[in-house]
C-alpha cells in the first residue's frame, strides 16, 4: 500500500493551535467562574469586613464603657473633693470659736484635743485621695491643699502640747506653713468652678490663738502663784497675828496677877484705860483673895484686826482655905497708831 503522508500541512497546524487556544479560555473561564463561586459561597465570619466591623464594635464598646467609667469617676471625685473641704471648713470654725473660750489651761487642753481631731481628719481624708482614679487637675490642686494644710495642722497640734514654751519664733513658723496652707486653698477654690464654699480665715490663724493661749496661761498661772503666795501671807499674818495677840492678853493677865497698873497700862487702848477701875490692882483690894493664874483657852480672829481671847483666871484665899476659876473675855485690837495689839475691853464670867 502506499506510504500515507503524515507531514501537517499549514492549514492543520492553525487548526490545531486554535483548538488549543480554544481549551485554554474554556479552561480559565472554567477556574474564574469557580473562584466566583467559592468567593459567594464563603462563610460570614471568614470574610474581613466581618472582622473589621467586628473589631471597630468592640472598641466603640470599650470606649463607651470606658467613658463611662471616667465620668463616674470624675463626678465621685468631685463629690469627694467637696465633701472634705465642707468638713474640714466646718471644723475649722468651730476651733475658731472653741479658740475665744480658753482662760486657763483645762479650757486650752479641750482646744487643743479639737485641733488634734481637725488634723487627723485631714489625714484621713489625704490618705483617701489615694483610692480616687482618674485624677483631674482640679483634684491635684484639692491633694496639694491637704498635703500643705496636713502640715499646717500637725506643726500646730505638736506646738499645742508644749504651750506653756510656745515662742515667737515658732509662731513665725506656723505662719509661713499657714501662708503656704491658704495659697494651696485659695487655687483650688478659685480653679474648681464646682466648688462654692469658702474656707474660713480663721482657719489659717492657729498660731495667733496659740500665742494668745500662752499668755493666758502664763498670766492666769502667775495669778495662781501670786494668789497662793497671798494666801500664804494672809496665813502667816494670821498666825503671826494670834500669837501677838495672844502675848497681848498674856502680859495683860501677868501684869494683872502682879498688880502693876504701870505696866498693865502698856497693853490696854486709851478708851479702856478710861473705863478701866485701877483699884482692883491695889494691895488692899487683895488682902483676902487675890489672883493666883491663868490660862488661855481659846483665841478667836473677829476680823483682820480684831480677835477675842478667852481665858481663865485662878483666885485664892489667902488663908489657903478655898479657890475658885473666873472666866474672862480679852477684846484685843490692832492699834495702828502704835502698831501694836491692845487690849480695848475686857468682860468677867463664868468660866469657860
Amino acid at each position: 500500500m502506499p506510504n500515507e503522508d503524515t507531514t501537517d500541512t499549514p492549514d492543520s497546524q492553525d487548526t490545531k493551535y486554535e483548538s488549543s487556544e480554544g481549551d485554554s479560555a474554556q479552561l480559565l473561564s472554567g477556574t474564574a467562574g469557580s473562584k466566583k463561586s467559592n468567593k459567594k459561597n464563603q462563610k460570614f465570619y471568614k470574610k474581613t469586613w466581618f472582622w473589621l466591623t467586628l473589631a471597630l464594635s468592640v472598641a466603640a464598646a470599650a470606649l463607651v464603657i470606658f467613658l463611662g467609667i471616667f465620668f463616674t469617676n470624675q463626678n465621685s471625685n468631685k463629690q469627694a473633693a467637696i465633701d472634705g473641704w465642707h468638713s474640714i471648713a466646718q471644723q475649722a470654725t468651730s476651733l475658731a470659736s472653741l479658740a475665744s473660750t480658753i482662760q486657763d489651761q483645762a479650757s486650752f487642753d479641750k482646744y487643743n484635743l479639737e485641733l488634734k481631731k481637725l488634723n487627723k481628719s485631714v489625714a484621713d481624708k489625704k490618705f483617701n485621695t489615694q483610692k480616687l482614679k482618674y485624677k483631674s487637675q482640679d483634684i491635684e490642686n484639692y491633694i496639694e491643699f491637704l498635703d500643705s494644710y496636713g502640715n499646717y495642722t500637725l506643726e500646730s497640734s505638736q506646738y499645742a502640747d508644749k504651750i506653756i514654751d510656745f515662742t515667737d519664733s515658732e509662731a513665725d513658723k506656723l505662719k509661713d506653713l499657714s501662708v503656704i496652707a491658704k495659697t494651696a486653698s485659695e487655687k483650688f477654690k478659685n480653679d474648681a468652678k464646682f466648688l462654692n464654699e469658702a474656707m474660713p480665715a480663721s482657719a489659717f490663724e492657729i498660731q495667733a490663738a496659740l500665742s494668745e493661749s500662752n499668755k493666758t496661761i502664763l498670766t492666769g498661772q502667775l495669778s495662781i502663784k501670786s494668789k497662793q503666795a497671798a494666801e500664804q501671807a494672809q496665813t502667816a499674818k494670821e498666825v503671826a497675828d494670834k500669837k501677838a495677840a495672844e502675848t497681848t492678853a498674856g502680859n495683860y493677865l501677868n501684869a494683872y496677877l502682879a498688880g502693876n497698873a504701870a505696866l498693865i497700862r502698856q497693853y490696854m487702848t486709851e478708851g479702856f484705860q478710861k473705863e478701866y477701875d485701877f483699884n482692883q490692882l491695889t494691895a488692899e483690894s487683895r488682902t483676902v483673895v487675890y489672883p493666883a493664874s491663868f490660862r488661855i483657852l481659846t483665841s478667836l480672829m473677829v476680823d483682820s484686826s480684831r480677835y477675842k481671847v478667852q481665858a481663865n483666871v485662878l483666885f485664892k484665899q489667902r488663908d489657903g482655905s478655898s479657890q475658885y476659876t473666873n472666866g474672862n473675855e480679852l477684846n484685843i485690837i490692832y492699834n495702828t497708831t502704835s502698831a501694836r495689839w491692845l487690849v480695848d475691853s475686857a468682860k468677867e464670867g463664868s468660866t469657860f
